[in-house]
């Protein structure tokens, strides 16, 4: 439970609070104290300082994963569920192939054909 916590909070601060806290300070090199102001006066201050920090916060977590990997980028769980397999599809899969395969041979033989003949063409002229 408490991993959870950790990791979690790891995530939001990679996530979220970095690229929030390098925007202010983008908009504080760009535009001084009246520019972080004035994207607090916004509608949504927060959406806006990530995003102006969104290209610095890469760049911070680039090197904190130079350093220690995994602890610039937190690895995110995701849930898996197998589903079940057809045998019968196997073998449809696989007629599918052959049929695409001698497809692709027949229009090749074709393309051949075409390059020969034309060849014999440009030779003649």
């Amino acid at each position: 439970m408490a991993k959870d916590q950790i990791r979690d909070l790891h995530l939001f601060a990679m996530e979220s609070a970095l690229p929030f806290g390098m925007g202010i300070i983008h908009n504080a090199k760009t535009g001084g104290f009246q520019k972080i102001m004035d994207v607090f006066k916004s509608k949504d201050p927060l959406s806006e300082f990530q995003v102006d920090g969104k290209t610095s916060a890469k760049k911070v977590r680039d090197k904190i994963d130079e350093l220690i990997p995994g602890l610039g980028y937190p690895v995110v769980s995701v849930d898996v569920t197998v589903e079940k397999s057809y045998p019968d599809y196997k073998s449809n899969d696989q007629d599918s192939l052959v049929s695409t395969l001698n497809n692709i041979d027949s229009n090749l033989e074709q393309l051949r054909h075409f390059i020969n003949n034309d060849s014999k063409n440009i030779d003649d002229e």
